[in-house]
C-alpha cells in the first residue's frame, strides 16, 4: 500500500499584542483552509506610541495575555499549534529568534491597519531577508482598545485592554 504524504506549511503567525485574537485566528482558519498547515505563534512584546520612551519589557505582560488567548481559541478551533512564545519586543528580532528553532515555511504578519505600505515596513524587511512567502493581514483592536485613544492612553490607563481603568 502506498502511502502519500501531502507537504505541510509550516507558517509562523506574528501578532501584534493590541489586535483582536479572533481576528488573528479567524486570519490562521482561512490560511488552513488552503491545505496541509502547522502553525507556531508568536507575539512580539511591542512597544506602542511613546511606550519605548520608558521600561522595554512594560508591554510583556500584555504580549503574554494576547498569547494565552491565542492559543486557547486556537485549540478550541482545533488549529495545530506546534509553537508559542513571547518573543522581542522588536518584531523583526522576534520573528528570527522563532525562525531560528521553527523552520517556517511562511509567515503570517497580524498587526493594526496602517495608512501607509513603505519600503521598511516590518512585512517587506522580512520578505527581504528570510525569502518566504509573507502575507500581512491587517487585524481591528478589541473594541475595549479601539474606545481608548489620544492622550487617553497617556492618562495612565495601562497598557492591554486588561490594565485598562473599569467603569464603575
Amino acid at each position: 500500500m502506498d502511502v502519500k504524504t501531502f507537504p505541510v506549511a509550516r507558517v509562523l503567525v506574528v501578532a501584534d499584542w493590541a489586535v483582536d485574537p479572533y481576528g488573528v485566528i479567524a486570519a490562521c482558519h482561512r490560511r488552513a483552509a488552503e491545505g496541509g498547515t502547522v502553525f507556531a505563534l508568536v507575539v512580539p512584546a511591542r512597544l506602542h506610541g511613546l511606550d519605548w520612551v520608558g521600561d522595554p519589557y512594560a508591554s510583556r505582560p500584555c504580549a503574554a495575555r494576547q498569547l494565552e488567548a491565542l492559543e486557547r481559541i486556537a485549540t478550541a478551533g482545533g488549529l495545530d499549534v506546534e509553537l508559542a512564545e513571547v518573543g522581542d519586543p522588536d518584531p523583526t528580532s522576534a520573528i528570527e529568534d522563532a525562525r531560528a528553532t521553527y523552520a517556517a515555511t511562511e509567515v503570517l504578519v497580524c498587526g493594526r491597519p496602517r495608512r501607509l505600505d513603505h519600503p521598511f515596513s516590518l512585512v517587506r524587511r522580512v520578505r527581504r531577508a528570510s525569502g518566504l512567502t509573507v502575507r500581512d493581514v491587517a487585524i481591528a483592536a478589541p473594541s475595549v482598545t479601539r474606545e481608548r485613544r489620544g492622550w487617553s492612553v497617556l492618562r495612565g490607563g495601562g497598557h492591554c485592554p486588561a490594565d485598562a481603568p473599569q467603569a464603575a
